[in-house]
């Protein structure tokens, strides 16, 4: 069941949790699930939890001038205590159009301790009628006092679209050394903001090279141009084995792993399969 419909199946069952933080995909993609959600709450002509697009509400919302609906973002490199403060403020007042008042909280994995600390109150009694919505890209930087106080939801891998661009680093990573591979590759890996979805389409550019060596069908193939992907050669069980190592680098961020440290395992992984020196 996608994110979406969990949402969906809440609020048609009256079981909708007060505080969320949504992680997987990218920030575009944890903020559409928040503003599908703020708009479902307020929509005027609500049917099976779906919103109109086409109410006041809902296109003040898209608009982004919803009285209703709170959006905080980092103030500079994190969300401030100043930035909680005046938003616990703004959450004192009942909803000004008489719906449900929702905040959404972008680079929530930024904030201060302080400003944790400081939201941790608002979690524990929020106001009637206020949902509170976390966006995170690494959860396991958030306070366990804060996320135990958050139903998490998680966008599905079929909703992470696959990239061709992002299946460059294929290319990359077999035509590297090991060197290049730890001061090069890696930094740019851990700077992605969507880690989730380039490791996906990583996988996939792999796997579409193995088909090609094993079978040399180009319509079995999801990746568009082979001729740069394939340029270097591998033996199938080389291939297969970088494909499980990618596959079990993304089971373990979908646990919450540390991102750093799985991606220099999969650095090594990846150097041992293609025998890179190390």
């Amino acid at each position: 069941m996608s994110a979406y419909e969990q949402l969906r199946q809440a609020i048609n069952n009256d079981k909708l949790a007060h505080a969320y933080l949504f992680i997987g995909g990218n920030e575009n993609d944890r903020l559409k699930l928040a503003i599908y959600l703020a708009m479902s709450l307020n929509c005027q002509n609500n049917g099976n939890g779906n919103p109109c697009n086409r109410c006041q509400s809902c296109q003040q919302i898209i608009g982004g001038n919803h009285p209703d609906l709170h959006l905080l973002v980092p103030r500079g490199a994190s969300i401030k205590i100043d930035q909680i403060r005046q938003l616990e403020m703004q959450l004192e007042f009942k909803s000004f159009q008489g719906g449900a008042t929702v905040a959404v909280l972008q680079g929530a994995d930024t904030m201060t301790d302080a400003a944790a600390n400081s939201l941790l109150k608002t979690l524990e009694e929020p106001p009637e009628r206020t949902y509170i919505v976390l966006l995170a890209e690494h959860p396991d930087l958030i306070l366990p006092t804060i996320r135990s106080r958050c139903q998490e939801l998680r966008l599905d891998q079929k909703e992470i679209e696959w990239s061709s661009e992002k299946a460059i680093y294929w290319q990359r990573l077999i035509q590297s050394t090991f060197e290049g591979i730890i001061q090069d590759i890696l930094p740019d890996l851990e700077e992605e903001e969507d880690l989730l979805g380039t490791l996906h389409s990583m996988a996939l550019a792999c796997r579409d090279q193995l088909v090609w060596q094993l079978t040399g069908e180009e319509k079995l193939l999801l990746y568009p141009n082979k001729e740069n992907l394939f340029s270097v050669e591998l033996l199938p069980s080389q291939l297969l084995g970088c494909y499980q190592a990618i596959q079990k680098s993304l089971s373990a961020l979908e646990c919450n792993a540390n991102r750093r440290l799985v991606l220099e395992v999969l650095a090594f992984d990846l150097a041992r399969k293609l025998r890179r020196d190390i």
